[in-house]
């Protein structure tokens, strides 16, 4: 037990290795998530003071796709007499929700993209009334660079499906897969089933 225990260890190393390296190409968790929290606070600074938009377009542009941030500034941005400013609503649509970015808050990659998912504080009351529990935030890869492409209210059951994929392990599918096409485990996967559980 001992030796699986260190075959194992050595495994992961090496694993979460390429990991890594994989995550500079793509995205991590933890960047994902940061992305979508500068994304909110972009949205909240126009709030702040008069701008004109040049300025608003370009503090939006590094967060937001050219479409999603068209629909959010025609929903929210409204003219004032000395540029252009947003104001605090009941229910603003295509704001950012307010995650609290902790364990409970998802970061999912699907379809080439990704989603960042929260379930929603039922105990809250309000006006605004949901057909579904959770919220999330969609991210798609524009010019290099991961973008909002979309705010959900609504979440498909594929995606929450996804969301919910995990092993007695504690690994979710992408990284069982990323362990079985490890060179170093190509030499031991005959002691694994196909969960990475431990055959003997």
């Amino acid at each position: 037990m001992r030796i699986m225990a260190t075959i194992f260890s050595i495994m992961l190393f090496l694993t979460f290795g390429q990991a890594s390296h994989a995550s500079t190409m793509g995205g991590t968790d933890s960047a994902i998530k940061e992305i979508v929290k500068k994304s909110l606070d972009a949205q909240v600074k126009l709030s702040e003071k008069e701008r004109d938009l040049k300025e608003i377009h370009e503090m939006l542009i590094p967060y937001f796709t050219s479409s999603f941030m068209q629909k959010f500034l025609k929903e929210n941005l409204v003219k004032t007499n000395y540029g252009y400013q947003t104001f605090g609503t009941d229910f603003a649509r295509y704001y950012i929700p307010f995650f609290s970015y902790d364990q409970y808050t998802k970061v999912v990659h699907y379809n080439n993209k990704y989603y960042v998912l929260e379930k929603r504080n039922l105990g809250n009351e309000g006006p605004v009334l949901y057909t579904s529990e959770y919220q999330g935030v969609c991210l798609v890869n524009e010019d290099g660079r991961w973008k909002v492409e979309n705010v959900l209210y609504d979440l498909p059951i594929e995606l929450l499906k996804k969301m919910n994929e995990s092993d007695k392990t504690g690994f979710n599918k992408n990284t069982v897969a990323l362990l079985a096409e490890n060179p170093f485990f190509l030499g031991w996967k005959h002691l694994f089933n196909s969960s990475f559980h431990p055959i003997i």
